[in-house]
């Protein structure tokens, strides 16, 4: 895991890679949420394979804000990550099929779908203008972002 500091950004990205997978794909899936992540093959702690994905700075959470934007569901992702939230941490699921195919859909951490999910969390000292930034409030559906948000 990235640690954050004080004027950081730190997106960390963690897929299990299942026997019947294809590695590259995953790889995929979780470049298509940061495409400046650093990817690479590992083990946990019973030896499976998983593929951690690491990135620093606003470019790390550039593509799921533009993502979340483009299918217009902001205030959805806004509402689950104010409830998710904790100190200086945002943690919660993409579905990995959907990651493959372009798109950001979020899914609970215990998803039990053949896959699992793709686990994201981001680290920040200001999260709440990160969360701000990836889903800012809506007017009439129109995001109204705010200024001066503390992204680095």
């Amino acid at each position: 895991m990235v640690q954050a500091d004080n004027t950081m950004i730190a997106l960390t990205l963690l897929a299990d890679v299942k026997v019947t997978e294809d590695l590259e794909k995953v790889r995929e899936a979780l470049l298509n949420i940061c495409p400046v992540a650093e990817t690479k093959i590992a083990q946990d702690s019973l030896g499976a394979t998983i593929l951690p994905g690491f990135a620093t700075g606003p470019e790390a959470i550039s593509t799921i804000a533009k993502k979340f934007r483009e299918a217009r569901i902001l205030e959805a992702v806004r509402r689950i990550f104010l409830k998710q939230v904790e100190e200086d941490a945002l943690v919660f699921g993409i579905h990995r099929q959907a990651a493959y195919m372009g798109r950001l859909h979020l899914c609970n951490l215990d998803d039990i779908s053949a896959t699992g999910p793709i686990r994201v969390e981001i680290r920040a000292k200001n999260i709440l203008d990160v969360i701000d930034f990836i889903a800012p409030p809506t007017q009439k559906g129109k995001p109204q972002p705010r200024e001066n948000l503390q992204l680095e």
